[in-house]
């Protein structure tokens, strides 16, 4: 009967060792891989053009040096300050989805100083996941993403008017 006990016990051992170095394998291979991150320091970059137009009209534009790297190198920011000369209205952010009523948007009047920041909150084998804000001197406005691509043009509506564009820059 003792020797049951012993082999079952080397038996759960066995198990627990291959489940552990299993998870660990796993949890490595993934830390391994190379996702999107925007990054100054990429060796070789696909530069990527941003730009905000409000009315179609450019207000901000920069180019994002994106490269293939491990998750730890996601560190990529940028951020504009802008007066516009209407109101923008933002919707969603502020707005309390469970209280059944029409959303009717949250504006900012003509002539309010307004920070935009940007940040890359992720990073994956196809895309980045693009954060940004909106914020004012009565607080935040908007807090949002935008999934940009490596290959493609993609546009958010941050407001209505207000439109968030990235796409690959062409090669000179």
């Amino acid at each position: 009967m003792a020797s049951g006990r012993v082999m079952q016990s080397k038996f759960s051992f066995v198990i627990f060792v291959a489940i552990f170095f299993g998870i660990s394998a796993t949890t490595q291979a993934q830390e391994d891989n190379q996702v999107w991150v925007w990054n100054s320091k990429c060796n070789t970059p696909i530069n990527i053009a941003l730009q905000v137009k409000l009315d179609g009209k450019e207000i901000f534009s920069t180019s994002l040096p994106l490269c293939q790297w491990k998750r730890e190198f996601e560190d990529g920011k940028a951020s504009f300050k802008f007066t516009p000369t209407r109101t923008l209205v933002w919707y969603g952010y502020r707005s309390d989805e469970e209280d059944g009523k029409e959303d009717k948007g949250d504006p900012t009047p003509a002539g309010t100083a307004l920070e935009i920041e940007f940040w890359q909150a992720g990073g994956e084998a196809d895309e980045i996941e693009l954060d940004y804000s909106v914020s004012a001197s009565d607080g935040l406005h908007m807090n949002s993403i935008h999934l940009l691509s490596p290959t493609k043009k993609i546009n958010t509506t941050m407001a209505p008017g207000l439109i968030l564009e990235t796409q690959p820059e062409k090669a000179k």
